[in-house]
């Protein structure tokens, strides 16, 4: 141990330096570079959801948002509106087909106030689209889900999410 007050030597060796040019230069080369990689993603992102969309037959257009709305059995009633708590069974699924989480396996439904980004915007989006006892099934791209870092380790960067949803009330 050292007392205190001692006088403490160190000594360096600069290995290498930069200057400040070199520094910036190398720096926009790595933001360049992650911009590629990123739009790299995206659009492999895109290749992934088209075929999804070919291969499962799906004819709905998405909204302006990029989300695929399948409703699988009609609701009655209302549809919920912001501010109101929901109560909804999901599983959720990569295109893969990978299970990533279900409140269905968990026996216990799920609740959230709607509109209030307690949730991914393709939540708050689809499960405004639905009626109380309805099912549907939500494609949610990466731009309206985790984008482009995901939510290791469940959920991939720039992941394309499919969940059957069934809202079972609202209030």
């Amino acid at each position: 141990m050292v007392a205190p007050f001692t006088t403490l030597l160190y000594e360096f060796e600069m290995l290498s330096f930069q200057t400040k040019a070199q520094f910036d230069k190398e720096r926009e080369d790595e933001q360049r570079k992650a911009e590629a990689d990123k739009n790299k993603a995206k659009g492999e992102e895109l290749g992934k959801l088209n075929n999804y969309i070919k291969n499962n037959k799906i004819t709905v257009k998405p909204t302006a948002s990029g989300l695929y709305y399948i409703e699988t059995l009609a609701g009655t009633g209302e549809k919920p509106v912001a501010g109101k708590k929901v109560k909804v069974h999901y599983t959720g699924t990569l295109l893969d087909g990978q299970k990533f989480d279900s409140s269905v396996d968990r026996g216990q439904p799920f609740e959230f106030v709607l509109g209030q980004g307690q949730v991914i915007q393709g939540w708050d989006e689809g499960i405004a689209m639905m009626k109380k006892g309805g099912k549907a099934r939500l494609v949610i791209p990466s731009s309206i889900a985790y984008g482009p870092d995901g939510r290791m380790p469940t959920i991939p960067p720039s992941a394309t999410l499919i969940f059957d949803v069934e809202l079972i009330d609202f209030q």
